[in-house]
């Protein structure tokens, strides 16, 4: 985020402008992102949090294991421990 926030500023007034049939979704990594913005910049937005819930170790096993699948030099067994434990951490399956 930089200093003035000059640019964040205008991409989300765009969408309040008159005319406009623009729509903004943000991602962000972290739940405190609006805090962390500028007053002006808060003004801006219409907020509505989606929270989407950590990855199984299921689902973790099942998404590195298709993406591995033509590999074949894990076993399936290392895939589901690294699962097992990206789940209790995080569930964040970039960590896998």
């Amino acid at each position: 985020v930089t200093r003035k926030q000059n640019v964040l500023y205008n991409l989300f007034d765009w969408p309040s402008r008159p005319n406009s049939r623009l729509i903004l979704i943000a991602i962000a990594n972290t739940m405190d992102l609006p805090d962390r913005l500028l007053p002006r910049i808060n003004s801006r937005i219409s907020l509505e949090r989606v929270t989407f819930l950590p990855y199984t170790r299921q689902q973790i096993t099942a998404i590195v294991s298709s993406r591995l699948s033509s590999l074949r030099v894990f076993d399936p067994d290392a895939i589901d421990l690294c699962a097992m434990k990206i789940a209790s951490a995080a569930g964040d399956v970039r960590r896998a």
